[in-house]
């Protein structure tokens, strides 16, 4: 369930994709799963795709609306930047995101 779409928390984010990266990202909103549990749904600006985190560094699939189960942060990476390095615009740091994607094991980036 939504819970707010006003203040937006990027520190989810910035642990996981750290700052050269962050600004590929839009903030879309605040959901609470079921036992609270408060997760951030950030969008690709370029590939249009979701990264779901929690505010405990898990990442979740939200590909069926109002059902999220758990994945892999490689899982969930490789999602939100599928074909991120064909798409314009690019990236401002295709370095930064290439050692990101190296560092969770996604593909040949």
């Amino acid at each position: 369930m939504v819970t707010q779409c006003s203040e937006p928390d990027w520190e989810p984010l910035i642990a996981l994709v750290g700052l050269d990266v962050v600004g590929e990202f839009m903030w879309m909103g605040e959901l609470a799963l079921e036992g609270g549990l408060e997760v951030h749904a950030y969008k690709h600006r370029t590939t249009r795709r979701y990264l779901h985190l929690s505010v405990d560094g898990r990442a979740f699939n939200g590909q069926v609306p109002g059902r999220y189960r758990e994945w892999s942060m490689r899982e969930a990476l490789a999602e939100a930047f599928t074909d991120w390095d064909t798409l314009v615009p690019g990236a401002a740091e295709p370095e930064a995101v290439r050692e990101l994607l190296r560092r969770h094991g996604v593909g040949a980036a």
